[in-house]
């Protein structure tokens, strides 16, 4: 028997259906730890995020080509040159400036923060464009190294990091959750491509 159960005898008669109650609030409370890359996934989709594993690089160019075909994509704002080489092997029209034109973004980011499934971007991701001013639909690009527990740790994790260059724009963005009332600025239509090898 714990210390609390024989503490709590002292003072307040138990029947046994409420240590039998107790021991099972004992085995919920102390249940294993979920890995940090399935909460995280399971956030961002609850979130209204859409998450794409890719193993490789092919991979990646598989599900970024379902995207672009299921999403009718004419043309993709991006900064990232790897990136860009992506989008042009998919003969996609992308360009740096941001464009009315332009359908998607497709950016890295600084982290995946599991405890709310939300995406960190920096000023290093979006070359100084605020948020408000990308498309309404971004696919993101980025690895597990990218997974930390919640926006503390992602934080430490950039001033370390970027000692010598911390961005000026730091903000996180959320999948657009269509049982969440309109209204959230970060709420945007996410596209997730989580790359292991590439």
């Amino acid at each position: 028997m714990s210390m609390w159960k024989k503490i709590k005898q002292l003072f307040i008669p138990q029947s046994d259906d409420s240590e039998q109650e107790d021991s099972e609030l004992e085995y919920v409370t102390f249940q294993t730890k979920v890995p940090i890359d399935v909460l995280f996934t399971k956030n961002f989709v609850a979130g209204g995020g859409l998450f794409f594993y890719c193993e490789n690089e092919q991979e990646t160019l598989e599900n970024l080509k379902e995207i672009i075909i299921n999403e009718q994509v004419v043309e993709a704002i991006c900064f990232d040159d790897s990136l860009k080489s992506l989008l042009n092997r998919l003969n996609i029209k992308n360009t740096e400036e941001v464009s009315p034109t332009a359908d998607f973004a497709f950016i890295e980011c600084e982290y995946l923060v599991a405890l709310d499934g939300s995406i960190m971007l920096s000023s290093h991701q979006t070359k100084g464009v605020k948020q408000m001013d990308l498309p309404n639909n971004i696919i993101i690009f980025a690895n597990p190294s990218q997974l930390v527990t919640n926006l503390n740790e992602a934080m430490q994790r950039l001033n370390s990091k970027k000692a010598g260059n911390i961005p000026s724009q730091i903000t996180s963005i959320r999948g657009r959750n269509p049982h969440i009332i309109e209204g959230n600025n970060s709420s945007k239509n996410l596209y997730l491509l989580l790359v292991e090898q590439f």
